[in-house]
């Protein structure tokens, strides 16, 4: 017995020697942002990790390496933003957060057929509940294989659907961006509740994508909690990876800048998750009225277009139906997502996977969902807050559904 521990012991400890410390990093958040400083932010954002959704009216938040931080200050200074420490170290938060989801992993087992609601869960667990899902329900569970990625991952959808033809349909995916982990919990959620109620089957043909970005997903577990992009290498660059939210083919625009966090890649649909993704919703564009990205944090329901302020052509429905889904989430408990065009609530963008949904013409309802953060720099949730968020949201997406069908 003694030799086991010790050998889980070592394994531990390997563990964590790969992984990165993140020791000495800094998380900065700046005052409200004005419309001055914005083009600014912009600019930065090239070149450093801002999270959440900086925007006007709202504080941004930015993580810096140890090196970096008296260049960013004395950036904000130059530009007269004010800001604030909001953690002087993140290399412990990251380690804590690590202990405390492998020691509910170890105490608190669960069926491959149970999502885990009480933890977060690994790649490996969420594709084997998927199969598991569709092993179980033959008559209303159909996997929906979108090939693999750039490492040879498995891209795993599933489809519930009461079998009748001409059915319209929805699409869900989720942690498009790896390190949103709060995101595949939202998607696996969906999935309980279609299976659990025939009536929603009767809606509408449901597609869920848990992971949309299962090496990144992977790698922020195994390497670098806040990894954001995919692992496909980048000739002549020693930085890795592409942003897929930057990465469709709808006003995709190319740079060289590699090592930012915002990277779109060589070309329009470079990195085979990304084309996986449309490619689906292209061939499913006669049945599919709504696209629904799930990402975090902000407490933001964002519709199209990242490209411009100016009014998408169904504007007017398109936010009517945000809000429906946004006082769905309010009455839980109180907590109030923001409907806003994307542009206009986060930042512009071209290459986005709504947009793309949107713009294409395969459907008339296009959203991106920016979840309620946690912790203390937002991406890092304890798995405490899993069951409230799934909660919440839960009801959200169902009102978006019934809306958008009816409509």
């Amino acid at each position: 017995m003694k030799l086991l521990g010790s050998i889980i012991l070592l394994l531990v400890l390997g563990s964590a020697l790969a992984y990165k410390s993140y020791s000495g990093y800094q998380v900065l958040k700046t005052a409200p942002l004005t419309p001055a400083a914005m083009p600014y932010v912009n600019r930065l954002s090239r070149r450093f990790d801002f999270w959440g959704t900086p925007g006007v009216g709202r504080p941004a938040t930015v993580m810096v390496s140890p090196e970096e931080v008296p260049i960013i200050i004395a950036a904000f200074n130059r530009m007269r933003i004010s800001h604030e420490v909001m953690v002087a170290d993140l290399g412990p938060e990251v380690e804590r957060e690590r202990a405390e989801n492998e020691a509910l992993r170890l105490a608190l087992p669960r069926s491959p057929r149970v999502a885990a609601y009480d933890r977060f869960m690994e790649f490996e667990e969420i594709n084997a509940h998927v199969l598991e899902t569709v092993a179980a329900n033959p008559d209303v569970a159909s996997l929906v294989d979108l090939g693999l990625s750039t490492e040879g991952r498995e891209l795993l959808g599933i489809k519930l659907s009461n079998g009748a033809a001409g059915q319209k349909s929805v699409w869900f995916d989720c942690a498009i961006h790896a390190r949103e982990w709060i995101a595949p919990p939202v998607c696996l959620r969906i999935i309980d509740e279609v299976l659990a109620d025939p009536a929603l089957r009767d809606l509408a043909d449901w597609y869920v994508l848990p992971v949309a970005n299962p090496d990144g997903y992977s790698f922020s577990w195994s390497d670098d909690r806040f990894w954001r992009k995919t692992r496909r290498p980048n000739p002549g660059s020693n930085c890795i990876g592409t942003d897929p939210n930057r990465n469709f083919d709808f006003l995709w625009e190319g740079n060289n800048e590699f090592c930012s966090e915002t990277y779109p890649g060589s070309s329009a649909f470079s990195e085979p998750e990304c084309a996986a993704i449309g490619n689906f919703i292209t061939a499913n564009a006669d049945s599919l009225i709504l696209y629904v990205a799930v990402h975090s944090y902000g407490e933001l329901i964002l519709y199209p277009y990242g490209h411009t302020v100016e009014p998408a052509p169904n504007a007017a429905d398109l936010a009517a139906a945000g809000t429906v889904s946004a006082d769905a989430i309010a009455a839980v408990a109180g907590t109030r997502y923001s409907v806003e065009n994307s542009a206009a609530g986060l930042y512009f963008t071209n290459g986005a996977s709504d947009d793309f949904a949107y713009g294409s013409g395969a459907v008339l309802y296009s959203y991106t969902y920016e979840l309620s953060g946690g912790g203390l720099i937002g991406f890092n949730p304890p798995p405490s807050f899993i069951q409230p968020v799934v909660d919440e949201v839960w009801p959200g997406l169902k009102a978006l559904v019934e809306y958008t069908l009816a409509n």
